[in-house]
């Protein structure tokens, strides 16, 4: 959570995650084959390009991309959806 000070109150911006935001990390560590985001993230570490995912509703296409990517394009439904698993674990 972000605060900061708006005359003498206090503001808060707050960014609330989409359900397909909580869920897309677990169905890449499902594909990617680990059982937590944590040792996805380790695994991945010194690599050039990162797993990523469709973003989409009903698409789970994953593939590997720039470690920054957060509007790369799927191959599978066609749209600028892809995001890098660091962009999703909030690193990028």
């Amino acid at each position: 959570m972000i605060s900061r000070a708006v005359g003498s109150e206090e503001k808060r911006d707050v960014h609330h995650c989409s359900f397909y935001e909580a869920i897309k990390p677990v169905k890449l560590c499902d594909v990617e084959g680990f059982d937590s985001l944590d040792d996805l993230l380790i695994a991945e570490i010194t690599d050039a390009v990162r797993p990523a995912i469709c973003m989409t509703e009903r698409c789970d296409h994953t593939a590997r991309i720039e470690p920054d990517q957060d509007q790369g394009y799927c191959e599978a439904c066609g749209g600028n959806t892809f995001v890098s698993v660091l962009v999703l674990a909030d690193l990028i």
